[in-house]
């Protein structure tokens, strides 16, 4: 493996979304005079309009059309262009983690250097 590869790892894990949570932080119990009693709980009312649910969340959608020049060229001209957060860069027969989010941009690196094929999850 060459510097490129690092380079890749390193563009891949700069583009995936971080997970860090921060403890919750815990509050003292309330004193005795602190505590409410609970609300009281009113009948539902027949006249009231129950709320709508969410629709589904709209999934991003990929376009490969800008990047479709890509295909034939080396990993330097793909790590020099702008892609999409969250797009994945693979060496093709590298392991492959499913389930792929729908619309993510992948791009596959064949036996050599270079761009075998762009395409969407």
């Amino acid at each position: 493996m060459g510097k490129e590869w690092l380079i890749i790892l390193m563009l891949a894990i700069a583009s995936e979304p971080s997970a860090k949570a921060e403890p919750p932080k815990s509050s003292p119990p309330p004193a005795a005079a602190d505590v409410q009693a609970p609300p009281s709980i009113s009948p539902p009312n027949p006249n009231s309009v129950a709320p709508r649910p969410a629709p589904p969340a709209v999934q991003a959608k990929c376009d490969t059309g800008p990047y479709r020049s890509l295909v034939g060229r080396t990993i330097s001209d793909v790590l020099t262009t702008r892609l999409p957060p969250g797009t994945r860069i693979y060496r093709l027969g590298d392991p492959v983690t499913e389930p792929v989010p729908p619309g993510r941009l992948n791009i596959e690196i064949n036996r050599g250097t270079r761009v075998g094929r762009i395409y969407c999850s």
